[in-house]
């Protein structure tokens, strides 16, 4: 009952400071903003348009990169069908879309989900290992689950949790109430869980994807060492500022809070992560804003910060934005030693960078 107690008031401060996940509204009305290319999980609704969802827009012009980009190449593929290609849709009638998401899992493997070709690919060292296919162009999120299994969230279209083992046969279809309000899919040894609204997470089944989950609210997502609960929210847009929190697993009450600085007023918060050592990794989509309209931004990076397990900041990476408008999810990812990847599309085809802290 104590530890119920504790996740439950921890979840009711994590509502409270959940809607600043991303940047407060503007003082121009949004039709004069410069267009976003970012994930439209974590946009903010112009007005008509319900949290969550994405208002129809056209792309957006460059940005100057201020920031070089010092990664390396971990992937590279074409569009297409092929197998190690990816696909990409740019229909007039509907947002371009290239692959959704993107996980990083054990010894540097890599998933991606490809929704256009309704399938995930997943490589180890540049190469294509598995593919798992799936029925509807609608999933947007994925996870590496317990024993080697894929775990898709379709949130818009069957509204639900897809589990696939390691032989890429489905074993269970999870059901989700309110799919437009999930923000995102996690897992670890103990259960499958989904985000709410970038608050609170509930656990929908156990690790094997079986039953229905105790359905309890956690007060943020689940470390990867097994340690932790994390949450993150924006604390001031303009100042450039955020906080992160972590939460005791074992009694849900509150650990640790770290206020960052990032140096340039925050668009929105990109990735909450972290890596098998139990270090936390937060990304955000920094830049200063025009004077004039159509308001665009004049100089535009991610950030990236390492904390360990304190809480306290171990090394940050600078790297270009995302300077396309097709839509995806979860286009940085960490795996379990600490490396950082974030998917690019580009003209020719999707590239995925490394970065080492």
């Amino acid at each position: 009952m104590k530890l119920k107690a504790a996740l439950a008031l921890a979840a009711l401060a994590l509502a409270l400071a959940g809607v600043l996940w991303v940047r407060r509204a503007p003082a121009q009305a949004p039709a004069e903003r410069a267009p976003s290319a970012m994930p439209r999980s974590m946009m903010v609704p112009a007005a008509g348009v319900r949290a969550g969802e994405r208002p129809a827009k056209e792309p957006a012009a460059p940005r100057p990169q201020t920031v070089p980009d010092k990664g390396e190449a971990a992937l590279k593929g074409q569009w297409g069908s092929e197998p190690g290609q990816f696909g990409r849709r740019h229909d007039p009638e509907s947002n371009p879309e290239a692959p959704m998401a993107l996980a990083g899992g054990p010894g540097g493997e890599l998933a991606v989900v490809d929704q256009v070709n309704r399938r995930v690919q997943r490589f180890k060292n540049g190469k294509l290992v598995s593919t798992v296919s799936f029925g509807a162009d609608t999933v947007q999120d994925i996870a590496f689950g317990a024993g080697g299994r894929t775990l898709l969230l379709d949130r818009h279209g069957d509204r639900n949790v897809q589990v696939y083992d390691k032989n890429g046969k489905l074993e269970n279809e999870l059901p989700i109430e309110k799919g437009g309000d999930v923000t995102g899919l996690f897992a670890d040894d103990d259960g499958i869980y989904v985000e709410r609204e970038h608050t609170t997470l509930v656990r929908i089944a156990d690790g094997s994807g079986r039953g229905k989950g105790d359905q309890a609210e956690l007060p943020g997502r689940p470390t990867r060492d097994g340690r932790l609960f994390v949450s993150a929210a924006i604390a001031d847009a303009s100042q450039g500022q955020l906080v992160v929190r972590a939460f005791d697993r074992a009694t849900g009450k509150p650990l640790w809070v770290r206020p960052l600085q990032l140096g340039a007023p925050i668009v929105h918060i990109l990735m909450l992560d972290s890596d098998r050592n139990g270090r936390v990794y937060v990304a955000a989509d920094v830049g200063h804003e025009s004077a004039n309209p159509p308001y665009q931004l004049v100089d535009e990076w991610i950030t990236v910060v390492r904390l360990d397990g304190g809480g306290e900041p171990r090394g940050s990476i600078e790297v270009p934005p995302i300077d396309v408008p097709d839509e995806s999810m979860r286009p940085l990812t960490i795996d379990d030693e600490g490396n950082l990847y974030v998917m690019r599309p580009t003209a020719n085809g999707l590239t995925i960078n490394r970065y080492a802290f």
